[in-house]
């Protein structure tokens, strides 16, 4: 049982993490276009961001999700989806801000 339960968190940090970063890649993507001019640049740091969420997510969930010594479905599941939400936070408040650093001097200079 508990076995499940462990891979069940784990699929649910995989699967909140594929949505979050599905509906953020085409807003990306343009924004880091332009950044980089290069579309291979782009893929790179799509990527890079992906990888971000993704083990960020999957190591907070493994570090402080303790799964193996909860018996509960739901307390599991809640404990995960809060993780997992963080490290999408961590990682899209990294990208942000380094977005908004890059286009900054821009904007003030535009002024």
């Amino acid at each position: 049982m508990k076995t499940i339960l462990f891979l069940s968190t784990l699929l649910c940090t995989i699967f909140v993490v594929a949505i979050a970063m599905l509906y953020l890649r085409r807003a990306t993507k343009q924004v880091i276009s332009e950044l980089c001019q290069s579309d291979v640049a782009a893929e790179f740091w799509l990527r890079s961001v992906d990888i971000l969420a993704y083990s960020g997510s999957l190591m907070l969930v493994l570090i402080f999700g303790h799964t193996a010594t909860m018996q509960d479905w739901l307390e599991a599941i809640c404990t995960t989806l809060i993780l997992t939400l963080s490290g999408i936070f961590i990682t899209v408040m990294f990208v942000a801000h380094n977005v908004w650093r890059a286009i900054s001097p821009k904007v003030r200079s535009a002024t």
